[in-house]
C-alpha cells in the first residue's frame, strides 16, 4: 500500500528542514520520544535513531535508519522500524507554497 500524506506549515522550508533534520527533536513531530542516535548530531545518510514510542499501555522501540538525505533540496529517505516487524519506507520532501510556507509530504 502506498499512502502519501501531506500538511502545509505557515513556516518557510529552512526552519522545517532545522526541526526534521535535527535527530534530538524527532520526538516533536512524531508522538515519539528521542533515546539516541548513531553517529550523533545532525541527520545523515547512514544514521541510525533511537526512539520510544507509547502505545498499549507500554513504551515501545523505534528504529530509523536515514538512507538517503538531500539538505540543498530539502528531501530525506527514512525507513522506520516499529513493534510486530512492521518497516516503513518514507521520503519527507520539503516544497516551498506560494505564501511562502511548506508543504511536507510523507511518500
Amino acid at each position: 500500500m502506498n499512502v502519501c500524506p501531506a500538511g502545509v506549515a505557515s513556516v518557510p522550508p529552512d526552519r522545517v528542514w532545522d526541526v526534521l533534520s535535527a535527530t534530538e527533536r524527532f520526538g516533536e513531530w512524531n508522538d515519539a520520544t528521542f533515546v539516541s542516535s548513531e553517529p550523533s548530531g545532525p541527520m545523515q545518510a547512514g544514521q541510525v535513531i533511537h526512539l520510544t514510542a507509547p502505545a498499549l499501555g507500554r513504551q515501545w522501540r523505534v528504529e530509523i535508519q536515514v538512507r538517503d538525505a538531500d539538505p540543498q533540496h530539502r528531501w530525506v529517505d527514512l525507513r522506520v522500524r516499529l513493534p510486530f516487524g512492521i518497516v516503513n519506507q518514507e521520503r519527507v520532501t520539503l516544497i516551498q507554497t506560494k505564501e511562502g510556507g511548506t508543504c511536507v509530504r510523507f511518500n
